[in-house]
């Protein structure tokens, strides 16, 4: 179940969507807020030739999520595989039970038409799979979405993928 909140959570960046998930915490959808462009989408050939390999993640210590929340992450994407993600926001962030770094997010650099949950499984699982030092925080790029290259990023935030 969709509905629209209007909550500012931090400048420019909204709750657009929350669902509750499979297992009682909260998927939120975060974004822009209507009208406002983050950056120019418009992306050099390079960018686009993401080839046939996409990059091993790249692991980080800053806003690690906490790792029983990116489990829940990747299994709603997993197991509701099937749900269209809108074209905005990109990201989605399961919200746990704690007052204190609630949130793991998966968020992607591009847009992407179509878009699907289990899209982003097989990347935030590899993610969440291989920077699990200190919580979960991690990149990979060079992934192709439904013929866009882009970058997946797993963390306590859903901005700066």
């Amino acid at each position: 179940m969709f509905f629209s909140t209007k909550t500012l959570l931090r400048p420019t960046r909204l709750s657009h969507y929350r669902e509750t998930g499979q297992k009682g915490g909260i998927l939120v959808y975060f974004g822009p807020q209507s009208g406002v462009q983050e950056r120019s989408e418009t992306v050099d050939l390079e960018q686009r030739s993401c080839g046939n390999v996409w990059t091993q993640p790249k692991c980080d210590t800053k806003n690690a999520a906490r790792n029983g929340n990116c489990d829940a992450l990747v299994s709603e994407l997993y197991n509701d595989g099937d749900v269209a993600i809108p074209g905005s926001p990109r990201q989605i962030c399961y919200q746990g039970d704690s007052d204190k770094n609630a949130f793991c997010c998966v968020s992607w650099r591009n847009a992407v038409k179509n878009l699907r949950k289990r899209d982003l499984a097989p990347y935030a699982s590899a993610i969440l799979n291989q920077c699990t030092q200190n919580g979960i925080s991690g990149k990979t790029t060079n992934i192709p979405l439904r013929s866009v290259c882009t970058s997946v990023c797993l963390s306590n935030r859903g901005t700066h993928c």
